[in-house]
């Protein structure tokens, strides 16, 4: 490989989805515990994108379709691959990974996270060292992630800090209201452990709960459905969670 060469390789903003290959094929959680993964399926209960797909990209989300396809398959790993869909969609543009001696005759980059600098090689390297350690600390700051994500530049990116457990959670929430539209939301909570002292001790008891955990049942239930419907509808803007 020329040294001279850039190596240039895509970086998401939080952890994306790995699938191993051959006998290093992983388990779906490190697929399923990744944003990227509950972004795909909360698009897959927007009616209005579902329409759009079943008339094969025609409809108000057309637009929309041309990026994320038909997201109707259970199969997140197909849709995530397909044409390198997945970095397209929420990587970052390809950046430079190595730092290298520019060429003769190369422009310097000016746009971008670069940093240009004039090495004077007539100075002893203890003091050149120094001084680059220096300027690394006044132009690199802060963490890796938490800088990647404040400065995406992926063509689709996150409303805010995406906290994927309780995303995961008002999905569940979500479908099993779904399934059970003429259930109570009091029931729902029982069904599903989200108060989970008050789940364990309901069992143990084979008691009816009282009113008052009903109400703390209901308001955490409604409070995921609600948190559900609007993630969803996002979803139809290109926008999450």
């Amino acid at each position: 490989m020329n040294p001279q060469k850039s190596s240039r390789s895509r970086h998401f903003p939080y952890q994306h989805p790995t699938f191993g290959r051959g006998k290093n094929v992983k388990d779906e959680s490190a697929w399923k515990k990744t944003i990227y993964y509950v972004w795909w399926s909360y698009l897959k209960r927007n009616e209005e994108y579902l329409k759009t797909c079943e008339s094969k990209g025609k409809g108000s989300l057309s637009k929309l379709y041309e990026d994320f396809g038909d997201v109707r398959a259970d199969d997140f790993k197909a849709w995530w691959t397909e044409d390198g869909r997945g970095a397209k969609l929420f990587s970052n543009p390809p950046a430079e990974e190595t730092v290298r001696l520019l060429s003769k005759n190369e422009e310097a980059p000016i746009e971008g996270d670069h940093l240009l600098v004039s090495v004077p090689l007539n100075l002893p390297k203890k003091f050149i060292l120094q001084r680059f350690r220096s300027l690394l600390d006044q132009h690199h700051k802060g963490q890796r992630g938490k800088r990647y994500a404040k400065t995406s530049k992926a063509k689709y990116q996150f409303t805010g800090q995406p906290n994927i457990e309780a995303l995961t959670t008002a999905l569940n929430v979500w479908d099993k209201r779904i399934e059970h539209p003429k259930m109570k939301l009091w029931e729902l909570g029982q069904f599903l452990p989200l108060n989970k002292h008050l789940y364990v001790d309901y069992l143990k008891s084979g008691k009816p709960l009282d009113t008052a955990s009903k109400k703390l049942m209901e308001a955490t239930v409604s409070r995921y459905i609600k948190k559900a419907r609007l993630s969803i509808s996002m979803t139809s803007k290109g926008m999450f969670p």
